[in-house]
């Protein structure tokens, strides 16, 4: 009928399962990515921009499929678990290194940097989430 009420009860999100699920692992990407960061800029003077940034992505995408991972082993093959704990977990990430960046001194490029790598890792980090839900969680089933 097109008129009847749905006594479905709307319950919200607990973030803090997610936060707590997440904790350890975005610690880990945080001082690996700080450490790499402090080291390539002191001490290897040969090492590109871009090969930097290469490394920090592949070590970000590595902890991003762990959490994956996590995931599947925790929750099962959850897709929206998956999404919401890579996002947040990108969030996280993307946010405190933008943060970081500004150690250097203040500079304009880097206040766009706090909306524009926040949001690329969060998606990034929730892809990354999901695909390996396809990958492992599916295959498991």
């Amino acid at each position: 009928m097109a008129g009847t009420k749905s006594n479905k009860i709307w319950e919200p999100i607990d973030f803090t399962v997610y936060f707590s699920f997440i904790k350890w692992p975005v610690l880990a990407i945080l001082v690996l990515e700080i450490a790499f960061r402090i080291w390539s800029g002191k001490f290897s003077a040969g090492l590109l921009f871009e090969q930097r940034e290469i490394i920090i992505w592949l070590m970000r995408i590595a902890i991003f499929a762990f959490l994956g991972w996590r995931v599947i082993k925790n929750f099962g093959a959850s897709i929206a678990i998956s999404a919401i704990a890579g996002s947040l977990a990108g969030f996280v990430v993307g946010l405190v290194i933008a943060l970081y960046r500004f150690g250097d001194g203040f500079q304009v490029w880097k206040i766009f940097n706090l909306i524009t790598e926040t949001t690329l890792v969060i998606v990034v980090g929730a892809l990354i989430a999901v695909l390996m839900v396809f990958i492992l969680g599916f295959k498991n089933n």
